[in-house]
């Protein structure tokens, strides 16, 4: 199975532009944009362009080495690298529990290798346009290494960071403000479009609802009766939820409950007739600095992200000469050719 097939990501066949970068479109109408954004894949494409080199002098450990074959070894230490630059961070501990997953990486880490030394000896990097492309793309690699290297560099250790995260909380605390929110079960009871059946299924609502009263069991009922068969499966939870996410008139009923085991009358909606229970109800409250961290923290990188790689490019950006006329000459070339008829 293909790498892209295990983590959305595709290693691409050779076309113009950037490969499996980001669009060509995208980074030539607006390079600084793709830039600022931490390109993932890099490790991949510089380890596909050196795939077919010559092997280090010491060989890895049989323990080292998890695929080998003719074209080569693949490590733990190359495996390791792939997957911190292919797999997300929320996705990793999932890969690593599936052994499935790792061998498909590793195994697609081999092929490409293999394919990358068949590509050398064929040649396919001697040409002009092979050349050329190959060079882009390994500039544009090396390019995301440095920014990689350049945002280290500049990040804060964790005590600084968590120092920085506390400013911005006490600044604007009022970011971290969580609404009130209810968490209730339901019971929906469907009426016909025409509402000819409205009466009938109000009073079949009424007589679940003297059930519960009596002592019935809201999620069997739920379960058996009702029509919403997701939360159903539940025993009709349908979780928290702030105002403004339900129906009117189903979240003023909802809202209006205020101890854990109260029960609605039946609440018409355009869904039909729903009995509602409240589980829990969280009050208005502010996130604690430790809950807001985690955000913090992301936001600070962030930034420093974007300052670094901003600082980066424009430093680099700012020794270019630019040739207007031949740049207007090329576009004119190209142009005819896409268009004889201009």
């Amino acid at each position: 199975m293909a790498l892209g097939m295990i983590w959305g990501f595709r290693p691409h066949p050779p076309q113009r532009g950037f490969g499996p970068f980001r669009s060509f479109m995208e980074f030539a109408l607006n390079p600084l944009s793709t830039i600022l954004r931490p390109a993932r894949h890099a490790a991949w494409l510089l380890a596909a362009l050196l795939a077919a080199a010559p092997a280090a002098a010491q060989a890895p450990a049989p323990s080292e080495v998890l695929v080998s074959g003719p074209a080569g070894k693949i490590t733990r230490a190359e495996l390791t690298l792939m997957v911190a630059d292919l797999v997300p961070a929320a996705e990793r501990e999932r890969f690593w529990l599936s052994s499935d997953s790792v061998t498909r990486m590793a195994r697609t880490l081999y092929t490409q290798r293999a394919l990358a030394a068949e590509a050398l000896k064929a040649g396919v990097d001697q040409s002009a346009d092979g050349a050329a492309y190959l060079r882009l793309l390994r500039e544009r690699a090396l390019t995301e290494l440095l920014m990689q290297q350049r945002v280290s560099e500049a990040t804060p250790a964790s005590a600084a960071l968590d120092q920085f995260a506390r400013s911005e909380y006490k600044v604007k605390p009022e970011r971290f403000a969580v609404p009130e929110e209810v968490h209730v079960r339901h019971i929906l009871l469907p009426v016909a479009r025409d509402g000819s059946d409205d009466a009938k299924v109000k009073a079949e609502a009424e007589k679940l609802l003297a059930e519960l009263r009596q002592g019935a069991d809201f999620a069997v009922l739920a379960r058996t009766r009702s029509s919403d068969r997701g939360s159903a499966q539940r025993g009709g939870d349908l979780g928290f939820f702030p105002r403004g996410k339900m129906a009117p008139e189903f979240e003023l009923a909802a809202f209006a409950l205020q101890k854990p085991g109260d029960l609605s009358a039946p609440v018409k909606s355009s869904f039909g007739y729903h009995l509602i229970e409240l589980v829990e109800r969280k009050p208005a409250h502010t996130k604690a600095f430790e809950q807001a961290l985690p955000e913090l923290r992301e936001e600070i990188l962030n930034k420093i992200n974007g300052q670094q790689r901003r600082r980066v490019w424009e430093t680099a950006e700012s020794s270019a000469e630019v040739n207007a006329a031949a740049i207007t000459e090329l576009s004119g070339e190209q142009l005819r050719l896409l268009s004889p008829r201009r």
